[in-house]
């Protein structure tokens, strides 16, 4: 993925124009719509070690905060304003053997590329910015992702919005311009622009695959979060009704079942279920039972089992 293909003349040369000056941590505010939230312990920990033994080695890319005179919201770098932060073994709830690792002092100020930009652009270059890191996780992939279908779209939406809010919007938008493709071909034409520079998958495959992940439950996004599960076993657990069979597949997941493991449960959990079902109207379809039935409901049963031989003949 190139970035700067990505970023566009415009917004490239914005970015690579700031002014570069510390700035103190208290006057860095993390931007509200940034949708990476979790922050695994192990490598925050980490980099915190190597700030305080060797600074912060790269600069914060920040804009002038748009309603706080005097402090500046983070575009990219928030990891490493956590992991500046005086009170993360607190945060954190460190052992004392953690916290005895975390020698030398904490910064005061961080040094900070400063860069004017509009909400959109801002949150166009964090997504950028975010998507080249390696140790991404599935989710945040998909909603930096998201950032930039909703710059390439120009969807507005509320600050106040979640994100499973706006995953859900998008998702809407995005299903029905792959229904109605003649109707929506200025807007495809964006998206598919846009995946093609991102690389690794079309946008057709992220309505797909990606995008459901920011609508899981807690429970299971941040099971996938912490690489506990797959995703695609998430959305697969999330899928199914009956709450026995979720709990257990949710288990067995934990445990590192795989996706083709839990597929097998769930098909015969299926099974179980269509011969309970099938063994029970087969004993409620004898003659002396239809009779029975008042008309209006006996010429309702005959037309959904006419249906149902229609559905079975072409199979």
């Amino acid at each position: 993925m190139a970035r700067e293909d990505l970023l566009g003349d415009g917004l490239a040369n914005l970015a690579s124009q700031g002014t570069i000056r510390p700035l103190k941590r208290t006057q860095l505010i993390p931007a509200p719509w940034q949708p990476r939230r979790h922050f695994e312990k192990a490598p925050l920990l980490a980099l915190a070690r190597s700030i305080r033994s060797e600074g912060v080695r790269q600069n914060l890319i920040v804009r002038p905060h748009p309603s706080q005179k005097g402090h500046y919201e983070v575009i990219a770098g928030e990891r490493r304003w956590r992991a500046s932060d005086p009170q993360l073994a607190e945060q954190l709830n460190l052992t004392p053997e953690e916290q005895a690792s975390l020698r030398g002092d904490v910064p005061s100020s961080l040094p900070c590329l400063i860069v004017n930009l509009s909400d959109s652009e801002a949150r166009r270059l964090s997504a950028i910015e975010n998507l080249q890191r390696e140790n991404l996780d599935p989710v945040d992939e998909a909603s930096y992702r998201l950032l930039l279908i909703q710059d390439a779209l120009e969807l507005k939406f509320k600050n106040s919005a979640s994100l499973s809010e706006l995953a859900r919007e998008v998702g809407r938008r995005l299903h029905s311009y792959r229904n109605n493709p003649d109707q929506n071909q200025l807007e495809i034409s964006r998206l598919t622009s846009l995946f093609e520079q991102l690389g690794t998958q079309s946008w057709e495959s992220y309505t797909t695959n990606q995008l459901p992940l920011l609508q899981l439950p807690d429970e299971l996004l941040n099971a996938v979060r912490d690489g506990l599960m797959a995703g695609r076993s998430a959305l697969l657990i999330h899928r199914q009704s009956d709450p026995k069979l979720r709990q257990n597949l949710t288990v067995r997941a934990l445990e590192g079942a795989s996706f083709k493991e839990l597929t097998a449960l769930v098909d015969q959990q299926q099974g179980e279920t269509w011969r309970s079902v099938a063994a029970d109207v087969k004993s409620r379809l004898g003659v002396r039972q239809l009779e029975r039935l008042e008309p209006a409901r006996r010429i309702r049963v005959l037309k959904l089992l006419e249906k149902l031989q229609q559905e079975l003949q072409g199979a």
